[in-house]
């Protein structure tokens, strides 16, 4: 009988909290869709050299380096090709709708010191929102206009500074000048 209480109690330790407010959103498609290739997608005839060989056939034997011509490797077909392009041409069309909050971050004293890492997700239309982790913990951060609020930690006052942000954190009823540059 003490087996189950004891199960029961780790159950109870092993919940999650509560969903953060913020992301009970509910989900709508992204404004730019990820590369989805027409239906007819590989299928197509390629124009002008298409008569050429597009698998190699298997190795009976180790091929020593002199037995290449050329290239170690086929060229990329069309399809490949087609592929590729398509995918790098959504990830250009998501990086331009981001926001300027969008991505990791570093916040730092007025001496460099890290404070703590940042994580933003700003899709340019809707809240922003992402994590935070440093020394004394981790939380939910969330922004809206120049405040970003620190679950757990207290708020950032930022106003851009070209390529980062400088302002104030606000913890404990303490304030301190911080500035947040891109986490490489």
């Amino acid at each position: 009988m003490s087996g189950f209480i004891v199960l029961a109690f780790a159950g109870a330790l092993l919940q999650q909290a509560a969903p953060h407010p913020s992301t009970l959103a509910q989900y709508s498609a992204p404004a730019i869709r990820p590369f989805e290739p027409a239906s007819d997608f590989g299928r197509e005839r390629a124009q002008g050299d298409a008569e050429t060989e597009a698998h190699r056939r298997p190795l009976d034997a180790p091929v020593s380096v002199e037995a290449y011509v050329r290239s170690y490797e086929y060229s990329p077909g069309d399809t490949e090709t087609a592929y590729d392009q398509g995918v790098a041409a959504a990830e250009i069309r998501v990086d331009q709708s981001a926001g300027a909050m969008d991505g990791r971050w570093r916040v730092s004293d007025d001496q460099g010191r890290v404070l703590f890492g940042l994580v933003l997700d700003d899709d340019g239309r809707g809240p922003v929102e992402g994590g935070w982790r440093g020394a004394t913990g981790a939380g939910v951060a969330t922004a809206e206009g120049g405040t970003v609020t620190l679950d757990g930690l207290g708020a950032l006052m930022l106003e851009s500074a070209g390529r980062d942000w400088r302002g104030t954190l606000t913890e404990g009823g303490r304030t301190r000048t911080v500035t947040v540059s891109r986490a490489n």
